[in-house]
């Protein structure tokens, strides 16, 4: 009932945490569809002839034209224009411009070469008109003596939904990972390592890469919001299939491959990370290193190679192998997040897997007794338990039973 319990809690904090994260999505989307919408009525404030061409005027609020459908002229006195990157093709300038009321605006915008001597010009002693719509600055014409040029700013024609789409469709994603991960945790738990790929990484990478194939969609969603849907989509399908595919492999083939591995004799001492967790002197065992070898299995307070006797602490009796297995959800936080790195000294840390035992004698007979180590050493430590533990035929009977046997089997005879 702990157990589930525990999944339960845990799986409705992660349904909380997807509503939070798709309530956030929801509402960018919301605002990048608004800022969207505005962009493309951007056209509608150039003037055009009757055959649909370009007269290169603007609807400038005015006495004829009035907001939103214009653009608002503000007229500016450039103070200083200063360089601040050369980029292929133009630069990066920096302007400064005086304001009505002793107010000062910076801006920075790229400038091509075919421009720069006009900026450079305006900043000695130039002027400026700043044309306003949608609270930004859209297009910017500077004068130096008597020539003037209009430049476009990167909010020309509109680009600003691109952000709030992207990072939206990214919170979207994330979101369903987490709301698939808890339902499953509340409905079918997660106990084992078989269902975690399932709960966890399959959703959570497939989610995840259709949010960035959507926020990748994004930049080019100006006229057809449905391409961030068919991106996110495609990508979506074709990450699930990979992980699905890597997680077949793992849960059917590589992990009851693990389980079902052959116990190594103990001929040399070996030593490695492990980890016993149980009950009574057991738990005096937990060193971090295991040893073992002819001598039998050990807790050792380190790797040092050798058979000396210091600070070794053997088992205090012998173990009967239930099962191996990976680590589950209710075992000691140490066995669960254990890491144990190879032997021959790779980065690459070993499969964490368990030994679940049970104490045929010693102090606490019946007792439950788990071994944590690596799956190239865990091997070593169940033919360490085999070489230990008494087989049937070797148990001693108890005294004066041989005797009574033998006098009952006369009497039968």
């Amino acid at each position: 009932m702990r157990g589930r319990v525990h999944d339960v809690v845990w799986g409705t904090v992660r349904v909380v945490l997807a509503v939070v994260l798709l309530g956030a999505a929801w509402q960018l989307a919301r605002g990048a569809e608004r800022d969207r919408s505005a962009d493309l009525d951007f056209p509608r404030l150039e003037i055009h002839d009757a055959q649909g061409r370009d007269t290169g005027s603007l609807k400038v609020c005015g006495d004829r034209y009035q907001e939103p459908f214009c653009l608002r002229a503000e007229r500016v006195a450039v103070d200083e224009v200063l360089l601040k990157l050369n980029k292929k093709g133009g630069a990066r300038y920096q302007f400064e411009f005086g304001r009505s009321g002793g107010r000062t605006l910076a801006l920075k915008l790229d400038i091509d070469y075919a421009d720069q001597d006009l900026v450079e010009a305006a900043g000695r002693n130039g002027k400026a008109t700043l044309y306003w719509w949608r609270d930004s600055v859209r297009l910017l014409e500077v004068s130096a003596g008597s020539e003037q040029r209009m430049l476009r700013t990167a909010h020309y024609p509109g680009r600003e939904f691109v952000l709030p789409a992207a990072f939206g469709a990214v919170l979207a994603g994330l979101g369903a990972a987490f709301l698939w991960s808890g339902l499953w945790r509340i409905v079918r738990g997660g106990v084992s390592r078989l269902n975690w790929p399932w709960q966890t990484t399959v959703p959570g990478v497939a989610f995840t890469l259709a949010g960035l194939g959507g926020a990748l969609g994004a930049m080019f969603a100006v006229h057809s919001p449905w391409t961030m849907a068919w991106t996110a989509g495609v990508v979506g399908v074709v990450s699930a299939v990979g992980m699905a595919c890597w997680a077949y492999r793992l849960v059917r083939r590589r992990l009851p491959a693990l389980e079902r591995m052959e116990p190594v004799a103990p001929v040399a001492e070996r030593r490695f990370l492990g980890t016993v967790w149980g009950p009574g002197p057991w738990q005096m065992l937990s060193m971090g290193w295991l040893r073992t070898g002819p001598q039998g299995l050990a807790a050792v307070p380190g790797p040092a190679t050798g058979t000396g006797s210091f600070g070794v602490r053997p088992f205090p009796g012998a173990l009967r192998l239930v099962r191996v297995r990976p680590p589950h959800r209710d075992d000691p936080l140490r066995l669960r997040f254990g890491r144990y790195r190879r032997t021959d000294g790779a980065e690459e840390a070993q499969i964490a897997l368990i030994a679940e035992c049970e104490a045929l004698g010693g102090p606490v007979p019946g007792a439950r007794v788990l071994i944590g180590a690596g799956s190239e050493d865990l091997p070593y430590v169940l033919g360490a338990l085999s070489a230990a533990t008494p087989s049937p035929l070797s148990v001693p009977s108890a005294p004066g039973q041989g005797s009574q046997d033998g006098q009952t089997r006369r009497r039968r005879q």
